[in-house]
């Protein structure tokens, strides 16, 4: 995505942002994700018991917040363009894949950040009740925001492959779970790890050859090699490997005030890798 031009990207993300501003479900999605992360925040009994200012019960709850609502705002990013055929006309204009890319990203993590902003009611909330580590709750936000920023990434991946809304959001949210499950359990990591390796042979016969046909056998190909490395000798790499791109545990030292150069990577460089394949599948639909 080098050689970008601003302008043009940052025309698409305001296009973006204000036809999901404009629209009445845009603030149902803000008042529901401000009043849920207030409940996970101080509706939980281990809040008082704890007895400190912090967010330490939200943080055992936004990944499963975020994995339904994110994919609720990527939904729409591309299947109501190919729904309303106005794909075809983006495609003609003179703008890049990668332009068209990031700017559809940025307005939808622009969405989310707003929601983001407004949930900050919550440390309101802290300063009423005691005296909250601003350093503390700093980080801890900072990892609600690049964990968004990944998930956001992943749904707008989802959403390429469908014109039905639903099914979009359906895809992004499964997405999203695969990466707060990974780390769950050893059985979750090694289904997780099947399903992935059928689904990047899929996709790799998807993008390399620009057909759908045959990737279906692709996907076949690649998850009987996962189940093979998952219950063969490489068991235990293999799990342990899957359960290292878990969100969770990259989230949970931002919530302890530790900021990591590698955390900041494993959700950076998660979304690069997630616009990056965005940009391919969009590049096949030139050919």
């Amino acid at each position: 995505m080098i050689g970008l031009r601003a302008n043009v990207v940052s025309a698409i993300a305001g296009k973006e942002l204000r036809s999901y501003l404009g629209n009445p479900t845009g603030y149902v999605f803000l008042t529901l994700f401000i009043g849920t992360s207030a409940a996970a925040a101080f509706l939980d009994d281990g809040f008082f018991g704890r007895n400190l200012a912090d967010l330490a019960t939200l943080n055992r709850y936004i990944a499963w917040i975020l994995m339904f609502f994110v994919p609720a705002i990527t939904m729409s990013t591309w299947s109501d363009e190919r729904r309303a055929g106005t794909d075809e006309l983006l495609l003609t204009l003179p703008v890049r894949d990668g332009e068209v890319v990031l700017g559809k990203y940025l307005g939808a993590l622009g969405i989310y950040s707003v929601g983001l902003v407004f949930s900050l009611a919550n440390l309101a909330v802290l300063l009423y009740l005691g005296e909250p580590d601003m350093g503390l709750i700093f980080a801890t936000y900072l990892g609600y925001w690049l964990m968004g920023g990944l998930f956001v990434a992943v749904g707008m991946v989802g959403s390429m492959f469908t014109d039905n809304a639903t099914v979009a959001f359906i895809l992004g949210a499964l997405g999203c779970a695969a990466l707060v499950f990974a780390g769950a359990a050893p059985w979750a990591a090694g289904l997780i790890g099947v399903v992935a390796f059928a689904g990047l042979a899929a996709l790799l016969w998807l993008v390399g050859t620009g057909r759908a046909r045959g990737a279906g056998v692709a996907g076949l190909i690649g998850g009987v090699l996962g189940l093979g490395a998952w219950l063969g000798d490489v068991w235990a790499g293999f799990t342990e490997a899957i359960a290292s791109i878990s969100a969770l545990a990259h989230l949970a030292w931002f919530g302890e005030g530790i900021v990591r150069l590698g955390d900041i990577a494993y959700f950076v460089g998660g979304a690069v890798i997630a616009l990056v394949l965005c940009s391919l599948l969009l590049n096949r639909r030139h050919w």
